[in-house]
């Protein structure tokens, strides 16, 4: 927390703040016996801000706290953003059937508009929604493991399709599509090249994540009052850094990330930082010593 200014106490303070608030929206909702999807979107919006900012502090309890009810919350609206929460926070709690069902789903948005009206039916409207396809993507590429076929079919879908290249906006820092397109393809790629790849995308994120930081802080008055508008732990890069960790080892990623981040100022490694925490073994957190990072 020492290079974002903050304190134990601020953190956690607005932590329990937005808990506090997701559990009431629940809780309002329970005369109804089937919330709407606003509702549940409302809560799990609530949960994430809280998990966010008990990441600073606490990260396996924030996992398995706000931020997992965020997940399920976020999948149960229909949002691809809850599946890429366990997918890349909580990969073990994934079980197979779950996996090839959201796999599915996401490989249908590449069938051919020709196709029968009974195949496109199955495809979710949602999934048109290139944020929503990027997420869902990087989900289902961490999962499919060892598969050799879900890796595969994934590539193939990945590969032929434009948001490869595409610049559309995603996700809280407003990067380009493609930039997670690349992400998902380092995870699925078994080349040598594909681990430095994928670290120098996350340097190039951390750089964009120290910016939007760095003018928030700017701002004395929101920002020490935990009203900024920028999200202080960074769940697209702190997920994208622990699924990096899982697939092509934690001491390999540190070393290529010393290498391409090393330049990097200590505001850009916060969420690096959480990541690799995040994804290390059970156990006691120790400081994650990266050398330069």
């Amino acid at each position: 927390m020492r290079p974002l200014q903050l304190s134990a106490a601020q953190v956690t303070l607005a932590a329990d703040f937005h808990e506090a608030y997701a559990r009431l929206v629940l809780a309002e909702a329970d005369s109804a016996r089937r919330p709407g999807a606003d509702v549940l979107i409302e809560a799990a919006s609530a949960y994430r801000l809280a998990g966010q900012w008990r990441l600073l502090v606490d990260p396996r309890q924030a996992v398995r706290g706000a931020l997992s009810q965020a997940a399920g919350l976020f999948t149960r609206s229909g949002l691809t953003f809850g599946v890429y929460l366990q997918a890349s926070l909580a990969p073990r709690g994934v079980d197979q059937s779950t996996r090839e069902m959201w796999t599915r789903r996401l490989l249908l948005r590449g069938t051919p508009r020709s196709s029968s009206d009974a195949t496109r039916r199955e495809a979710d409207d949602l999934l048109d929604h290139p944020q929503q396809q990027a997420y869902l993507l990087l989900a289902c590429a961490m999962l499919a493991g060892d598969d050799p076929e879900a890796r595969e079919a994934l590539t193939g879908f990945a590969t032929e399709s434009p948001h490869r290249v595409g610049v559309v906006p995603v996700g809280s820092l407003a990067m380009p599509v493609r930039m997670f397109w690349g992400l998902a393809l380092n995870l699925l790629d078994e080349g040598d090249r594909s681990a430095e790849s994928y670290a120098a995308t996350l340097a190039e994120l951390s750089r964009a994540y120290a910016k939007s930081v760095d003018l928030a802080m700017a701002n004395e008055r929101t920002w020490f009052k935990a009203a900024a508008p920028v999200d202080v732990a960074d769940l697209d890069l702190i997920g994208a850094t622990a699924m990096g960790v899982r697939r092509f080892g934690e001491v390999r990623m540190r070393r290529l990330l010393a290498d391409v981040a090393g330049d990097v100022s200590a505001v850009a490694n916060v969420p690096l930082n959480i990541g690799i925490r995040v994804a290390g073994p059970p156990g006691p957190l120790e400081p994650p010593d990266l050398g330069g990072l």
